[in-house]
């Protein structure tokens, strides 16, 4: 009985040095390794947010520079996580409604398939949504040190984040759209 317990304790030891070691560059990572991401300071508040290029699902790529005379609304996202389900259909409406504002969703889901077959049923049907998914989460976790979804930056036309929402908020209540009418004047 004490050997099984052992050698269950020492599996379960190895597994985790070897889950460590295989995420350590998430873990350990300097500073230097990454010279312009948007974490690690307490306020992201009226940062200029980094230039990346993302890919749609529909194969389009896009530079966050494109946008440069837009309100961004970027929403990190993954249709396994259920408090993005809840909000997605929400960030579709507040789109729709907003014609000059541009929403991102860019997801952290492993392939283009799974956010196909969740578009189906939740359509982002408008030309100012980009459905992306983002390749190893270089965009997510590495630029902007996003881990909890969803999670979304409001990105004003000057390129500066205006404000972090984490978690699913109300995008259509009277207060957000008067606070988005606010940034495009």
């Amino acid at each position: 009985m004490r050997i099984n317990i052992f050698i269950f304790v020492v599996t379960i030891l190895i597994g985790a040095g070897f889950t460590l070691w295989l995420d350590q560059k998430y873990f350990f990572h300097s500073p230097q390794e990454n010279p312009t991401p948007v974490t690690g300071q307490p306020s992201v508040k009226n940062q200029v947010i980094p230039d990346f290029i993302l890919t749609s699902i529909d194969e389009k790529t896009y530079s966050i520079g494109d946008f440069h005379d837009k309100l961004v609304v970027l929403n990190f996202w993954a249709t396994w996580c259920t408090p993005c389900i809840v909000e997605f259909p929400k960030l579709v409406q507040l789109a729709q409604k907003n014609p000059d504002l541009v929403l991102i969703t860019l997801s952290s889901d492993i392939d283009n398939q799974k956010i196909k077959q969740f578009l189906k049923k939740y359509p982002a049907n408008a030309p100012n949504i980009i459905v992306a998914r983002d390749n190893k989460g270089k965009i997510t976790r590495e630029l902007f040190g996003t881990y909890k979804l969803p999670e979304t930056i409001i990105i004003a036309p000057n390129r500066t984040i205006v404000k972090k929402i984490i978690g699913d908020t109300e995008w259509n209540s009277k207060e957000m759209q008067d606070f988005l009418d606010g940034l495009k004047s």
